[in-house]
């Protein structure tokens, strides 16, 4: 391995990635590689993130902004001056924090080492689909962002996109579920994100059956980034 690798588990709760990232990570540590694995809504947990929740509390309640109870755009046009400056801050914000997140766990760890491999449990294209969904951000706006944080961040050297129908994830979610019509709804988005990774990276995609027993899945995986990080 000549350089730094990223790796990047997406999936929806209950498909399995958290398990599937940690074994990669034990597993590669045990063959002597410089592992390290972040997830990458730990990112939440941030200062800044942390206060936006506070104020977006309160402005989500007081303002009625939650992407449910969006209403018509007549009615958006109606509300107050600080829901609309919220509406318009609090993404951009959102977005420069997690940049530097991943400047501080992508960027400066991928340069300071010649030989590492970083797994990733989520990454920034995930934060910015959710963003674009929340605030109901048009297809070309989620494309831009893609490019704009390709440029930015690393871009992920193999990803591993994890499916599993929305009945086993709700069976293994169930305390985060009320519903498999809720999986279901969980389900439909992920295909939809999945489909934008895919055409914004293409050939470094690869579908994984998390249905399978899971020790061949774990092998699986396990083989596809040991022989790309040596062919590399």
């Amino acid at each position: 391995m000549k350089h730094s690798t990223v790796i990047y588990f997406i999936g929806m709760d209950g498909s399995g990635k958290s398990t599937l990232s940690s074994y990669l990570l034990g597993e590669l540590k045990m063959r002597g590689y410089d592992a390290r694995r972040v997830w990458w809504l730990e990112g939440e947990n941030s200062v800044l993130r942390r206060l936006l929740r506070v104020i977006g509390g309160s402005n989500l309640s007081r303002f009625d902004i939650s992407p449910n109870k969006a209403g018509t755009s007549a009615q958006r046009e109606q509300r107050p001056l600080m829901t609309k400056i919220f509406t318009a801050v609090y993404p951009r914000l959102v977005l420069i924090d997690y940049a530097i997140f991943g400047i501080r766990r992508v960027w400066f760890p991928k340069k300071t080492a010649k030989e590492r491999i970083l797994i990733f449990d989520r990454y920034i294209y995930d934060v910015i689909f959710s963003l674009c969904r929340e605030f109901d951000y048009p297809p070309v706006k989620r494309i831009s962002l893609f490019r704009r944080y390709a440029k930015l961040l690393p871009v992920p050297d193999k990803i591993f996109l994890i499916e599993v129908p929305p009945d086993i994830a709700f069976l293994r979610k169930q305390e985060e579920m009320t519903s498999v019509e809720d999986a279901t709804a969980l389900w439909q988005i992920h295909q939809e994100l999945f489909r934008l990774v895919e055409n914004a990276f293409p050939g470094k995609a690869v579908i994984i059956d998390n249905t399978r027993d899971v020790e061949i899945v774990k092998n699986e995986i396990l083989e596809q980034v040991l022989s790309f990080v040596q062919a590399g």
